[in-house]
């Protein structure tokens, strides 16, 4: 039965993990029932919803949709402010109105459920930006759970009774479907906190009789051989990947270290679910969606996800085998035009990618003193950071630009270059112009992250301390040389990124400079965090020997 907590008959079951509690059925029901209640004596019709507590989200949302409310679900915060709705629902008081206070228990009786009808709730989702600004995404609640019994049907077997453990947030149409409306809708358990990072994910699973893990391709690729795989293997159910496609030898590693493989969803916001495999089958498309290839070469879809249902041309290349079964073969839409040439970005990522040098890389056009021309992102492997430190950042992008001649067109040979341990991704695990664009910021505050190893209680960074870093300006002139104080700055930011500090700085102990730091210089830092005495151990050393090292107290 779908929505069974709806039902009153229906004794309580566990329905979501909050903070290491479990919440039953009949609680969510009071909540909706609460919330349904403040909000029928609202006027707006549009509320916008931003959580990033998934128990809280759900909240809203099916209160919202018993009130008749349109609701409206920002992609992340910078975005809250962007859509047309002024009545704002938040977990968090600087995003909107807190739901937990609003579904604090009142005197008067709170409002009774009804059952859904699926066609009138209504919701408007708003795409990555992956290829330019965000568009807004009308869905309606019937071809949700149209595409979540998709799912039960193909995958419900194996992911059965397990927590649904995601990364990925709920503010975008894979978080939505996989995190939300496929548990609320089944009575399967979710978890009500993201496990971004993955040392949450490994915890939350351990922690867990039997998980299925809701990610990105962006999350799998960072998981390393380190990570706990032995003692978690007899954790997992299930495996889900989406947001983009998942590269052969990422799928590989994983599946070799979980004992099993990821299933992979194709889709976008506009579409919904199209397709699934795991790797090296191709893809197939999920039930009550038909395909075609059209005379352009694009794909397109008939799809009961889709409203009207009717043929939908996709940005996506492709090929269609003769037994259904098809091969991806690019996007159309990530074109640039560059001095007056049409240059696909996907291809000059996959020549950047194919560099020896190179393990990931991104690129987008951006103006520079007039010129239209690619910036690159580029993740160095350890040849390609050997290569840096013995020979410098400008040799080394003369180098990776040669090897790109006779790839690429000479205009898509990108003008700019940053070097970074990851790519960055946003919320729901893509990576846009909008998250690449700061790392070209001039002057930059911060150095450039090659490659970062944590173990426990100890981090170790390689950075690029660039010419353009604006701690250089001045200081000095003839000379320029890194300050202390930059030191102790980044020492204490990196620190507190990725170590869980919640105390305020108090004061530095044992400081020592020993040589001075110059441009283009490549540093490794080392940081020791000891949470009993609250203090971080750091020193920064190169090919040189110390630079610098001391420790920094916080307060308890």
């Amino acid at each position: 039965m779908i929505n069974k907590w709806l039902d009153c008959n229906t004794p309580a079951y566990d329905f979501a993990l909050q903070q290491g509690r479990l919440i039953r059925s009949s609680e969510f029901s009071a909540h909706v029932a609460a919330l349904a209640h403040t909000l029928a004596m609202q006027n707006e019709r549009e509320i916008s919803l931003f959580c990033r507590d998934a128990y809280w989200f759900a909240v809203a949302l099916y209160a919202a949709w018993q009130t008749d409310k349109i609701v409206h679900l920002p992609g992340d915060e910078t975005r809250i402010n962007a859509t047309p709705a002024t009545l704002r629902l938040a977990d968090e008081p600087q995003w909107g109105l807190v739901i937990a206070a609003l579904c604090e228990p009142s005197a008067l009786k709170p409002r009774a459920l009804q059952p859904y009808a699926p066609h009138a709730c209504q919701l408007v989702i708003y795409t990555s930006g992956s290829s330019g600004e965000p568009k807004a995404i009308h869905k309606t609640l019937q071809q949700l759970l149209t595409e979540v019994r998709a799912l039960e049907s193909l995958f419900g077997a194996q992911v059965a009774d397990s927590l649904l453990l995601s990364t990925v947030s709920q503010q975008h149409l894979y978080g939505l479907l996989f995190r939300i409306i496929w548990p609320v809708s089944f009575g399967r358990v979710f978890a009500a906190e993201a496990a971004f990072f993955p040392e949450q994910l490994f915890a939350m699973s351990l922690a867990a009789d039997k998980v299925s893990w809701i990610a990105s391709p962006a999350h799998y690729k960072r998981l390393t051989e380190q990570q706990p795989w032995a003692a978690t293997r007899p954790h997992l159910a299930a495996l889900f990947s989406s947001a983009g496609v998942l590269n052969a030898e990422v799928a590989q590693r994983i599946a070799q270290s979980s004992g099993m493989p990821i299933t992979e969803i194709f889709g976008s916001s506009e579409t919904g679910g199209v397709a699934w495999r795991q790797q090296p089958t191709a893809w197939q498309a999920l039930p009550n969606v038909a395909l075609r290839i059209n005379a352009t070469g694009a794909l397109e879809i008939c799809s009961a996800h889709l409203f009207p249902q009717q043929w939908t041309t996709m940005d996506d290349a492709a090929s269609i085998s003769a037994d259904g079964t098809f091969t991806l073969l690019g996007r159309l839409d990530r074109i640039a035009k560059i001095e007056e040439q049409r240059i696909a970005l996907a291809t000059v990522e996959q020549a950047l990618q194919h560099l020896p040098e190179v393990t990931d890389a991104a690129v987008f056009a951006a103006e520079t003193e007039g010129r239209q021309g690619l910036n690159a992102v580029v993740v160095l492997n350890t040849a390609g950071i050997t290569l840096l430190a013995q020979r410098g950042k400008t040799a080394l992008i003369k180098q990776l630009k040669q090897h790109l001649i006779g790839d690429i067109e000479r205009v898509a040979i990108p003008r700019r270059w940053r070097f970074a341990a990851a790519l960055p991704i946003n919320a729901q695990g893509k990576t846009t112009p909008a998250a690449l664009q700061p790392l070209f910021a001039s002057p930059s505050l911060l150095p450039q992250t090659l490659a970062f190893k944590q173990e426990g209680e100890q981090c170790q960074l390689q950075l690029l301390i660039t010419a353009d870093i604006a701690y250089f300006a001045g200081h000095f002139p003839s000379l320029p040389i890194l300050p202390g104080v930059a030191q102790i700055h980044w020492a204490t930011q990196f620190a507190r990124e990725y170590f869980a500090i919640q105390g305020v700085f108090s004061h530095m102990e044992v400081i020592k400079f020993q040589q001075i730091i110059r441009p283009n210089t490549l540093l490794t830092l080392q940081l020791t965090w000891d949470e009993a005495r609250q203090r971080v151990t750091f020193a920064f050393t190169s090919e040189q020997g110390s630079h610098s090292s001391g420790r920094l107290v916080f307060s308890a």
